[in-house]
């Protein structure tokens, strides 16, 4: 009898390694899938809610030809429109360009602009050229101003 009760403890201790075992590598691949939805939501809706409140980065000029590139935000960009004057120095452009209005003290970045003329922020236009910035950003730009002007009075 004493052998019989020996396997039992046996049988029962192994079963219970057995079913911790399974247990851990449950909840381990639980944690694993849980990890990956967070990823993966961070990534799909994270760039949605970046688009949707104007956290995007749009990369500006002063002008086409300016060698300082700016950066702001999408939200911070008013009055988006194409044209051929340029801000600052009131540079007339061959081809209608992407330009904009933002207040100076929101450009992160060197543009051609340094307050001298009066205490700031100052709403400043400036450009904004598709080499600068991401397709993405390019293709919001054009669907809030609409089609293409550049080549049309060619």
């Amino acid at each position: 009898m004493r052998s019989r009760t020996c396997r039992e403890r046996f049988t029962n201790s192994a079963m219970t390694k057995m079913i911790g075992v399974v247990l851990k590598s449950l909840w381990r691949m639980v944690r694993l899938a849980l990890w990956l939805i967070g990823i993966m939501l961070r990534f799909t809706f994270g760039l949605a809610w970046q688009q949707t409140f104007g956290r995007s980065n749009v990369y500006v000029r002063r002008d086409w030809d300016d060698r300082g590139v700016g950066r702001v935000r999408w939200a911070d960009l008013n009055d988006p429109r194409w044209d051929t004057v340029s801000g600052g120095a009131l540079v007339e452009n061959l081809l209608p360009l992407l330009h904009a209005y933002v207040w100076c003290d929101k450009v992160r970045g060197k543009i051609g602009h340094s307050c001298a003329h009066g205490p700031g922020p100052h709403n400043i236009k400036v450009c904004m050229l598709r080499d600068d910035n991401s397709r993405r950003i390019w293709r919001r730009l054009l669907k809030s101003v609409g089609p293409d002007r550049r080549f049309q009075n060619l």
